[in-house]
Parts: C-alpha cells; structure tokens; sequence
C-alpha cells in the first residue's frame, strides 16, 4: 500500500466510523460530497495505477456503495420530516470540473454565520427554519446523488456519462466473489439510477404531451368555434346576397312598371287633351240642341193638349159605350163618332207638321220625312184605338189592321208602325187600348187546315197576316182572367 492508498483508505475508515455521529444531517453530506469529489479527482483511477488484482477499485465502488447508503439514509431522514416536500422533477446539470472545484473551495472557504445573522434567525419561527434547511438540504442531496451516479460511471467505465463509453472495466479471472457482487450491485444501483432518471423525463415529456394535448384539443375547439362562425357569416352573407339580389330585381320591376305608368300617364293626358276638344265641340252642339229644344217645346206641349183632349174624348165615348148593353145598334154610332174625331186629329197634326217642314227649309230626305211623320203621328193613332186610316202613314212601314169587336158589327181599323211579320201581340193590345180582359184571334192560313182563326196568348208572339193584312177578332174573356 502505497501512500495514496493509505490517505484514501484513512478517509474512508475516518467517514465510515464517524459519518453516523455527525452534529446533523448538512454536516455529514457535506463531508460525503468532498470525500466524492477528493476521490473523482485523484490519481486512483489513474489506468496506470489499477493492479491486475482491481484491489483499488474494489475498496474504490464500495466507498461509493456507502457513500450511497448514507444518502439513502439522509433522504430517509429527510422524508419523516413534517415539513418536507418531496420534488419529482429536477434537471440533470452538467458542469465542468474546474466549476465543481470551484463548488468545494467556496463551500470550504464559506465563512460561518456571524452574530447579526444569527440574531435574524432567531427572530424567524421555528418552522420556517425548518423549511429553508429542508429545501437546502435537498438541493444538496441532488447534487450529491448526481456526484456518485458520475462517480459510479467513471469507476464502471472509465469515462463520465457525458463523455463517450468505448469499454467497460473488468477485473478479470482472478477477482473474487466478493468483488464481483459490488460490481454488479454498483452496476445494479447505476442502472436503477438511470431508470429513475428516465422515468422522471418521461413523466415530464407524457406531462408536456397532455399540456400540449390540452392545447391542441382546445384549439381545434376553437377552431372549431371559428368554423362555425365563418359558417354561419357565410349563411348570413349568402342570405343578404340573395336579398340583395330580390331588392335589385324589385327594383327593376318597380322601374319598369314606373316607365308603363309614365307612358300611360302621357298618352292619358293626350287623350285628355282630346276629350277637352270634344267636350267643348259637345258643348257647342249642346247649347244648339238645348235651343232647338226649347223651340220644339211649345210644339209638343200643343201636341200633348190635343192628345189629353183627345184621351177625354175617348174615355168619355168609353164610359158611353158600357152604359148600352152588348148588340145595341149605338154601339156604331159611337164607333163612327170615335173615329171622325182621331181622323180630324191626325189631319191636324199633319198639316201642323208640314207647315213647320215648310218653315224651316228643312233638308231631309222624303223618306226620313216620311218616317219622321209617321214617328210623330205613332203615338196619336195608337191613343186612336177606333181610327179608320192614317193618310200620312207608308205602306212599307206599317202594317193595316183590321179587328172586329163583340159589341159592334163594323170592323176597326188602325195601322201599327211595323213591317208585317214584325208586329207581336203586345203591339196590338197597345194599338187596340181596351181594359180588361180580352181573346185575341187572328185569320190565318194553316197548310192542313186552309183558313183558320188562331189564337195567340204570349205577348212577345209574332200576329200572323192575311194577303198583307192582319185580321182580329177581340173578344171578352168571361171564363178565366189572364
């Protein structure tokens, strides 16, 4: 044994023997970590300086195997305390040996507390003393641990962990059971180490996958979110467009009908123009005619006087008639005296009618003369029931009429304004003006039967003819009313 073997087997039996009695638990890592560093920086592992026997190395690992117990004892003790909080993640720090030289001189040269300091703590509480010594005593545990786990790799491999591992030391054939169970049980802490190391970064990698998990499932929510709103700002700008796009088209509608309006509105007031032309020509015709009217308003006041006489005449000779019983031979007289009176009438209205022609130079034709002379003496014959003829009437016209009465035996005859074959039976109930109630039979030729006598009921019924005549025969209804 040579004089370094001898210092270092003295440090060893020194901290074996009086590490378990120190004043506290700082005290003994402390005197851990310099031995640990004492022994990381010496020339025991100097390759030259390994026998064959590996004797060095093997009091070299189990130095560290106690080394290693001490701590587990210390972190036992650690761990009971009430105020200890134990960390699972810590960063492996790699620092240079000049930097840990460094460490051991400045905690070697670490003056000790003066009185001031001393004053303070004693002013602070119990616990958080307790507290502070807790979180420093485990700092220095992990850098403690991190001292023997390099320790262990340099006697195991001859090389830090950082550096590259190119063999691994053996002791050969002639090493002994006892050496070979710290070896490996080295070797076994190493790797337990190790494992823990992994185990703790794989803890904190599966605890950044769930964080950025988190973050990527809440931003696919948002996004989610995102999409939704651009959705629904789609569903709102398609909506506005296609409203828009129903205004534009309303709008275009309304200016076409506004354009028809305006052309409506222009051509009406043309045409207004033209009605106010009109207007002003009717109103000019109009005050002619309202003179021409109140010119011919004393004609047909005369005209109705004579009729009114003329209706006195005949209800007067009417009221005479039903005085005489039904074959009375008076009944002629009557008649003749009835129409001697409608035929002086009529010769009076044509007469009257003719001098006006004359007066005012009238340019009519003869033949609407002649129909305006009948139109005139129309309604005269047809208040005439008992007139026998009607001079100024044509014969193209009107229509003869020739009826027999049960209370006289000479025919009447009285014309209807009419074409034959036009005439209908109410036309000849006007003509014949008699109340009551009455059948009507007219003369007619029945290809079966020859010359009949036809009764007619309807009113709107066309009257037959006989050889461009009509005969009638009218006779009381004393039966039935119709």
């Amino acid at each position: 044994m040579n004089h370094s073997d001898y210092i270092l087997y003295l440090e060893w039996f020194t901290i074996k023997q009086h590490a378990p009695h120190c004043i506290n638990n700082q005290h003994a890592l402390h005197v851990i970590k310099v031995n640990i560093i004492y022994l990381t920086y010496t020339k025991v592992f100097d390759c030259h300086q390994i026998t064959p026997g590996g004797y060095m190395i093997t009091r070299t690992i189990q130095m560290v195997i106690f080394f290693t117990d001490s701590l587990q004892h210390f972190s036992s003790l650690s761990s009971s305390s009430p105020a200890h909080t134990p960390k699972e993640e810590y960063i492996i720090a790699k620092s240079e040996d000049s930097g840990e030289i460094d460490v051991v001189k400045s905690s070697a040269t670490e003056p000790s507390p003066g009185p001031e300091h001393a004053g303070k703590e004693e002013s602070s509480t119990w616990e958080e003393q307790l507290c502070a010594q807790q979180e420093q005593l485990e700092k220095e545990m992990q850098e403690t641990r991190k001292m023997v786990t390099r320790l262990q790799a340099l006697l195991l491999h001859g090389s830090l962990p950082e550096d590259e591992q190119t063999s691994t030391l053996s002791f050969g054939d002639s090493t002994s059971s006892e050496q070979q169970l710290i070896l490996i049980r080295s070797r076994l802490d190493q790797s337990m180490e190790e494992s823990l190391d992994l185990k703790r970064e794989l803890l904190r990698y599966k605890q950044e996958a769930r964080n950025l998990q988190a973050i990527k499932d809440a931003l696919q929510q948002r996004m989610s979110v995102q999409e939704d709103s651009v959705l629904q700002l789609k569903q709102e700008l398609l909506r506005s467009s296609m409203a828009r796009e129903e205004l534009e088209g309303q709008n275009v509608e309304l200016e076409r009908k506004l354009s028809e309006r305006n052309r409506l509105l222009s051509e009406y007031k043309k045409e207004l123009v033209q009605k106010d032309r009109l207007l002003q020509q009717q109103q000019s015709k109009l005050d002619d005619a309202l003179r021409r009217i109140s010119e011919s308003y004393h004609r047909v006041t005369e005209r109705t006087t004579n009729g009114d006489e003329l209706q006195l005449v005949r209800d007067a000779l009417r009221s005479l008639r039903d005085s005489f019983s039904g074959h009375d031979p008076q009944h002629h007289t009557l008649d003749t005296l009835e129409q001697g009176v409608a035929s002086l009438v009529d010769r009076l209205h044509t007469t009257e009618s003719k001098k006006r022609q004359e007066r005012k130079g009238s340019t009519r034709s003869p033949g609407r003369k002649a129909n305006h002379t009948d139109r005139e003496s129309w309604p005269s014959s047809s208040k005439m029931a008992h007139s026998h003829s009607s001079p100024v009437l044509s014969a193209a016209a009107s229509t003869k009429v020739l009826y027999y009465t049960d209370r006289s035996l000479t025919p009447f005859l009285v014309n209807i304004p009419k074409r034959l074959g036009e005439v209908t039976l109410q036309d000849f109930k006007a003509a014949v003006d008699r109340h009551g109630f009455f059948r009507y039979h007219f003369k007619s030729l029945d290809p079966e039967f020859g010359t009949v006598k036809e009764e007619v009921f309807q009113d709107n019924a066309v009257i037959p003819g006989w050889e461009g005549k009509i005969v009638a025969w009218v006779e009381e209804d004393h039966g039935e009313g119709r």
